[in-house]
């Protein structure tokens, strides 16, 4: 009989019926996996992860999330798993320490997730290089906002929760945004709950710029360095050192060097990172991949995944975006968007088809493509032609902002005063708080 090397787990040994509750889930998650292959494949110590499967450290969410992403293949078993998931880390870590005292937030706002990049030369579609920032907030000052009950109540036991799993796996809600601000002038940095202007809840001190994606929540500072969020108000642990541009693809992160002069990939732990490629302009993240373009030329490449290898896909572009599936280009002279067609190859490259008229400056994200008029006064959305053929065309719904960022499910502006923020879905608009600096959305 053919045994799986490593010692039995054991069952959770908590201190507390919350904390048992979540290793119960993560053994269950992870049956059949070793620590060691556990170590091995996501860069944390066999000794965490033997403590965290048996309750007696907490999980961080974004691993936690990661997990449940990586052994459940199904997309709707993941969304309940996802929410399933968030329940029992917001049990667990509410129960491990004292509720803090209900207080206000002030709104803020955050940036958009940035894209990633790597490469020997490689350019960048016309776009001006995004100003990356440094580390994020250290200690915070404010606590958590509880304007609602808990889901899971602190007195539910383990098997009560496990039991609870079935009906959640089966009927768990949609993956809603994450929304993350920076206060005006960059202090304090903001979580929004989904609700309205009173729900945001302060998680950090201080940022430049904010980053979002599948690998987490990460944030720089006036000195350029990078900062992950633990998902914890006040916890920031430092990843990176200085960088010209930071990427999110995945559950990847990638860095443009400080100088220009190469690509790297974050190893996932420390500040330990590995170089893919050579020099770069710019970097673009997102589902579809991580793409970067060319000093000198501005032509845009993809990364094929293998160390120093790069795919060239199209010429110079003035801005470039990535939605869910999907990568656009606007040609230099701004006059029209260009749709990627990767798996057309009757060229040298990939072919690439028009998607739309003149547009300022392109967003992307899982909800859609997104322009400024030529005036850079008004925001539109890619939508059908609704002329009964397969054609498309911009829409304007409303004023451009100071910024945009694209989530799942809606698109986030800045106002042009950065006074408030609003979210657009499907043609209503609601104001969600402010002021802000920058936001992010994903």
């Amino acid at each position: 009989m053919n045994r799986r090397a490593g010692r039995p787990q054991g069952g959770p040994r908590g201190s507390t019926e919350q904390a048992n509750a979540l290793a119960e889930f993560l053994l269950a998650l992870t049956a059949g996996s070793t620590v060691r292959e556990l170590a091995a494949r996501y860069h944390v110590g066999k000794t965490l992860w033997g403590e965290y499967r048996a309750g007696l450290k907490i999980i961080p969410l974004e691993l936690l999330n990661r997990l449940v992403r990586d052994h459940t293949p199904d997309e709707d078993t993941r969304r309940a798993r996802l929410a399933t998931a968030a329940q029992l880390h917001a049990a667990a870590t509410a129960a491990q320490r004292p509720a803090p005292t209900p207080a206000a937030v002030t709104e803020a706002a955050g940036d958009p997730p940035v894209a990633v990049a790597g490469d020997p030369p490689v350019a960048v579609a016309g776009d001006p290089p995004v100003a990356v920032a440094g580390g994020p907030p250290v200690a915070v000052g404010a606590g958590r906002r509880w304007s609602r009950p808990l889901l899971l109540a602190a007195g539910g036991t383990a098997l009560t929760l496990l039991a609870a799993l079935v009906l959640v796996l089966t009927w768990g809600p949609p993956r809603a945004d994450a929304v993350f601000a920076v206060g005006p002038a960059g202090v304090g940095v903001f979580s929004w709950d989904g609700t309205d202007a009173a729900g945001w809840t302060r998680i950090g001190d201080e940022a430049e710029r904010l980053h979002l994606g599948p690998a987490g929540v990460f944030a720089t500072r006036s000195d350029d360095r990078l900062y992950r969020y633990e998902g914890e108000p006040g916890r920031w642990s430092l990843v990176s050192e200085p960088g010209r541009d930071f990427a999110i693809s995945g559950e990847h992160v990638f860095r443009l060097a400080a100088d220009g002069g190469s690509v790297a990939v974050w190893d996932g732990e420390g500040t330990s990172w590995t170089t893919i490629g050579g020099p770069a302009t710019r970097l673009y993240g997102g589902d579809p991949g991580l793409f970067a373009t060319e000093p000198g030329t501005d032509f845009i490449y993809r990364y094929t995944g293998d160390p120093f290898t790069w795919q060239r896909i199209g010429t110079a572009g003035a801005s470039f975006a990535l939605t869910g599936d999907d990568l656009y280009g606007l040609t230099p002279d701004r006059t029209r968007v260009n749709h990627w067609q990767p798996d057309d190859r009757t060229e040298p490259w990939p072919t690439w088809a028009y998607a739309a008229g003149e547009a300022a400056e392109l967003w992307g994200g899982r909800a859609g493509l997104f322009s400024t008029d030529p005036s850079r006064s008004r925001l539109r959305v890619l939508a059908d032609a609704g002329n009964g053929v397969a054609d498309q065309t911009w829409r304007d719904i409303g004023p451009a902002g100071a910024e945009v960022a694209v989530g799942r499910q809606a698109v986030y502006v800045l106002s042009g005063n950065r006074s408030r923020i609003l979210r657009w879905s499907g043609g209503a608009w609601q104001d969600i708080g402010g002021p802000a600096q920058t936001l992010a959305a994903g």
